[in-house]
Parts: C-alpha cells; structure tokens; sequence
C-alpha cells in the first residue's frame, strides 16, 4: 500500500487511516460514459476496494474525445468489457464487478455509496428517488457545453426534485442537443470522484450544496440548495 499511494497517503485528510477505509468501501457508478469513466478511473486508480459499474452501451467513436480510458481499439466493445479491461491493468488489486443492463432500483444493494454519471434526466429523477427512499447517500452530476455541476445528497438534505422540480427539466441543456466540450467532462467527473473520495476516507461531505463549474468563464460556484417542504420524494 505504501508504494502504490505514497502520494496521497501523505496527505494529512487521508493517511494510512482514510486509506484502509477506502479500501474498505464499495460503491455503485452508474453510467460509463463521459463522467463515469472519468470517476471509475479516478477511484480505482486511488484504491477502492470494490467498484460496480452498470451500463448497457458499446463504445463508439464520438465518444473518444471525451471518455476516459477508451481507445480506438474498443470502439464496437461493450463499453462494460472495454472499461473492465482498462481499469484492471491499471489497479488488480480493486474488486471491478459489472452489470450490463439499464438502470433499475433492484441495483442499490449493498453499497456505501452511488454516484449517478448517466446522461439521462428520467433515470436521474429515478435513482434521485430510489435512494431517498432507501437511504443511500447518492452524488448527482451532470455536464453539458461548458458547465458541470455536482451535488451529494442524503436522505436529510435537499434532493435533485428540490433542485430541479421535473416540470422544469425540459430548460436543461442536455450534451446530445448543445454538444460538450470535452474538459468539463473531466472537470465535472473529478469532482464526484474527489466528493466520493472524502466521504469514503473519511465519512465527512456536505449535502445539498450544488457545485457548479464552467470551464469557457472559469467561474466556480457553491449554492446552497434549500430542502423543499412540498418535495414529492420526502
């Protein structure tokens, strides 16, 4: 352990202590794709101890330009099996389990924490939903053109319906109609990652709070997101 992380166990916040925990701690991504690779990436590489990764889709050339870890090479794979094989050769050491189906509630067991990298508003309504009825605390993200944003959320805090009610989803922009640019992919997806990696280290995180970044203004901003009392989910 000490060779492999060297670096970050010299960080004060996480230690050998902050490293055996993530090294206990399992986690769900959902979605491989633009921020889910780019968080399985960033995790695995750090030491997680178990990883699972759920998608359904194969990898395809317009993808490369934002995707962490795929090659030209994987194009026509299973996004699953290409990203498997990646993540494996750069850490053996992390249990990698994969699930290649679409989203579905039967999927939050067990885990210590899901990070929500999918690109599609209905299935983020959903496992925004499924978690706060189970508990599971859960990290939302999304990007598109030149902003991401980000925001852990607990059974307690405000929830993705309080930051967006689903009659307003339709005013988002979505990356396959306005396009993205590749760096606030990986600028988004590392934030998830760098929430996860103090919550798992640590047990520390703020809730409810929105992170959001743009990468054309360079304007990084924090918003407290107030728990609506009408919220449908609470």
């Amino acid at each position: 352990m000490t060779s492999r992380y060297d670096r970050q166990l010299k960080i004060k916040q996480i230690g050998i202590e902050g490293q055996q925990n993530l090294e206990q701690s399992s986690v769900l991504v959902i979605g491989v794709g633009g921020l889910g690779s780019f968080v399985a990436s960033e995790l695995v590489k750090a030491g997680i101890g178990k990883i699972t990764l759920v998608d359904y889709d194969v990898v395809e050339l317009t993808n490369l330009h934002r995707q962490n870890l795929y090659t030209e090479e994987d194009v026509g794979t299973e996004k699953l099996i290409a990203m498997k094989s990646h993540l494996q050769a750069a850490n053996h050491n992390v249990v990698i389990k994969t699930i290649n189906q679409k989203y579905s509630a039967d999927l939050l067991t067990d885990y210590d924490l899901v990070i929500d990298c999918t690109d599609n508003f209905p299935v983020k309504y959903q496992i925004n939903e499924d978690c706060q009825k189970r508990g599971i605390k859960h990290i939302f993200g999304t990007c598109a053109a030149n902003q991401g944003q980000v925001m852990f959320i607990d059974s307690d805090s405000a929830c993705l319906e309080c930051l967006y009610p689903k009659d307003k989803v339709a005013q988002l922009g979505l990356s396959a109609n306005i396009g993205t640019n590749p760096m606030i992919v990986a600028l988004t997806g590392s934030l998830q990652a760098s929430l996860a990696m103090k919550f798992l280290t640590s047990g520390k995180y703020t809730a409810g709070q929105l992170l959001v970044i743009d990468n054309w203004t360079f304007d990084f901003r924090k918003i407290k997101v107030n728990k609506k009392n009408d919220c449908p989910i609470k």
